[in-house]
């Protein structure tokens, strides 16, 4: 995934309002190291969860497929804004 997806998504503006940060505080917090790292873990973390859900989808299929029910199960990928 890429990094900056977190930053596009609104992200830290969201985390401004809540924490009531000042346009310069929230600038900090976007150019530092810790932020950038700490995005890196989301967007994995948030890759893995939907890998689990395709796996899912798989195992799901697959076991209706062997009672005889030929519907396409499809569920709903995650996004950051989802948990925001």
């Amino acid at each position: 995934m890429n990094n900056d997806n977190i930053l596009k998504e609104g992200f830290f503006d969201k985390i401004k309002k809540l924490l009531g940060l000042s346009t310069s505080q929230e600038k900090d917090i976007k150019n530092s190291k810790a932020a950038k790292y700490h995005a890196q873990k989301v967007n994995n973390s948030l890759g893995e969860l939907n890998a689990a859900i395709q796996e899912f989808e798989d195992h799901a299929q697959s076991m209706l497929k062997d009672i005889g029910v030929n519907k396409k199960l499809n569920l709903k990928r995650y996004k950051i804004k989802d948990f925001l």
